[in-house]
């Protein structure tokens, strides 16, 4: 992988994504509450367009009838099509095991946002 200048700055408002072409594959940079994030644009599931999909933060229950409490700090992409949630930061699936979808590391410099992809 190699680190390479995707977009300005400027290009991604907060709550946005850009999707750029890596060979195959389309990638997203989303820009969610200050931070950004990098990720494949497939769902394992079933392969839907996973970066089209909701930014939330998960919501846990602390057993059955428990209470719940929200985990603000974990924001979570919404597969558009089943619901699969993932976190954004690992990849890792909320609701399903081992299944995760593909991040990459990404940096802002100089107005500049770079993805190593």
């Amino acid at each position: 992988m190699a680190w390479k200048v995707q977009f300005q700055s400027q290009e991604l408002p907060e709550g946005g994504r850009l999707f750029f072409r890596e060979g195959k594959r389309e990638i997203a940079v989303i820009r969610h509450q200050g931070r950004l994030y990098a990720v494949l644009n497939f769902c394992p599931h079933a392969g839907a367009p996973i970066c089209r999909g909701r930014i939330d933060h998960p919501v846990y229950v602390d057993g059955p009838g428990g209470v719940g409490y929200r985990e603000d700090a974990k924001p979570t992409l919404r597969c558009p099509w089943h619901h699969w949630e993932f976190d954004l930061d690992t990849g890792k699936s909320l609701c399903a095991g081992g299944s995760r979808i593909k991040t990459y590391p990404v940096r802002e410099e100089e107005e500049q946002i770079w993805v190593d992809c």
